[in-house]
């Protein structure tokens, strides 16, 4: 049976309250610096065996459901997602359950809003799934947890890169844990990273998820340093490849990946200078020590000693209180698509679509305000793999519709060959000519 669509709590809300132009924030809680497995593409590449104590988390509670800081208030938040991450949040079910009880019962105390508007939000490796004090934990909070178990894709992809220490992989458990949470709790969510260990598998593992049931269904490339043009040309064939499968299959009709979308891969109107991240200002995370950031890849696990911490406050003085975190504070309010952006970047004519993570940015130049472009020919691959796919879709659907392929020749012809690119103009062209009928 198909699964329904999954929407994000932020979707919701804004369904609910369309006039109310608070957002739904996500505060994250690092529960522990471990992990039980030693992922090679982990961007995590500093972790330890810190635990956060209930105290510091406490603090934090405190500090927020006190309603003092101008950064994250009943203000400017509508709804408060409580994410809880790693290492592996799960080493630390029983503190996330005692953090989740503690929350609740103090909003209801003090008859605050955001004991309505909530959601427990937790990625897991899914190798402590089956651990009681976990079930128990699901079973609770059923109804408000949004839960996610990360698998790449079939055993030969997922293993590729999600292992134990021991260099053994841990597909068996982890696709079990999926498919027990799918039976017992309902929808889940999926997310495949992609990187260049795993790239080869990419249209394999999206069909496997097809056949596991889902149907939406979440990807993206690492931002690293790690990409070259011939990557670039395999991403192309594999998201070609992808796309004949959910065309010839009618698979189109049901499934969304978000590799393929329809209204990305053209430039963006200059005066739309939003940034794409919400690393500068829409979220927060606590480290183990009671440090306060704008999102955990500002950490210390994170940044692997490349940066300082980009800390803006602690759970005991709060938000903006010293210079040092106002001023942290201020730079992030300053970033724009276009502050931190080349004149190239900012004008690319496939701009649509093109994500960046600003504290990676952080990681890479010692600002968030400079952007790291490293996926720039994954991009363009990605742009003209969408140009044949819903060029294709369209026609499938006998609409007068074309997607335009706005990614500049030369670019297109490091990527694909002479005869592809002309296969994707005569699509255009065809469709082009049905718009005009």
């Amino acid at each position: 049976m198909a699964k329904s669509r999954l929407i994000s709590y932020q979707e919701l809300m804004a369904r609910y309250y369309p006039d109310d132009e608070r957002a739904a924030r996500v505060v994250t809680f690092q529960v522990t610096e471990a992990c039980n497995l030693s992922c090679s593409y982990c961007y995590q590449t500093c972790k330890s065996s810190k635990r956060m104590s209930f105290n510091t988390a406490k603090r934090l509670m405190d500090y927020l459901l006190s309603d003092q800081s101008d950064y994250i208030n009943t203000k400017n938040t509508l709804a408060v997602i409580l994410d809880f991450i790693g290492g592996e949040p799960l080493l630390e079910i029983d503190l996330i359950d005692q953090i989740c009880d503690y929350w609740l019962a103090r909003c209801i105390e003090l008859e605050h809003p955001w004991a309505y508007h909530y959601q427990i939000s937790m990625c897991s490796n899914g190798v402590l799934y089956f651990d009681e004090r976990v079930q128990a934990f699901l079973c609770k909070h059923h109804g408000h947890v949004g839960f996610s178990i990360s698998i790449d894709g079939d055993e030969r992809l997922h293993d590729s890169c999600r292992v134990f220490p021991d260099g053994s992989g841990s597909y068996g458990i982890a696709s079990r844990a999926a498919e027990h949470y799918m039976e017992n709790f309902g929808e889940l969510g999926s997310k495949i990273t992609i990187c260049p260990e795993n790239l080869p598998y990419l249209s394999q593992a999206i069909q496997y998820f097809v056949n596991m049931g889902y149907r939406d269904i979440n990807a993206n490339c690492v931002f690293e340093n790690v990409w070259d043009i011939s990557h670039a040309r395999l991403f192309y064939h594999q998201m070609k490849r992808l796309a004949d499968y959910l065309l010839d299959g009618d698979l189109y009709k049901e499934v969304d990946c978000s590799l393929l979308h329809e209204r990305f891969f053209r430039a963006i109107d200059p005066d739309n200078n939003q940034n794409w991240c919400g690393g500068t200002g829409a979220m927060l995370a606590c480290d183990p020590d009671g440090n306060l950031y704008p999102c955990l890849r500002y950490m210390p696990s994170s940044l692997g000693g490349q940066q300082e911490p980009y800390i803006i406050g602690t759970v005991d003085t709060g938000i903006g209180d010293t210079a040092c975190h106002r001023d942290c504070i201020a730079c992030l309010n300053a970033v724009t698509r276009r502050s931190q952006s080349t004149d190239e970047c900012f004008g690319c004519p496939i701009a649509a679509g093109c994500a960046w993570c600003s504290a990676y940015n952080y990681q890479v130049f010692g600002t968030p305000d400079k952007r790291a472009t490293f996926i720039c020919d994954m991009h363009k691959a990605r742009a003209l793999a969408n140009v044949y796919y819903w060029n294709r879709v369209y026609q499938k659907r006998g609409e007068a519709k074309v997607m335009e392929n706005h990614c500049p020749r030369e670019w297109a012809l490091e990527i694909i060959t002479r005869e592809e690119l002309k296969m994707l103009d005569v699509l255009v062209e065809q469709n082009r000519k049905e718009l005009q009928r």
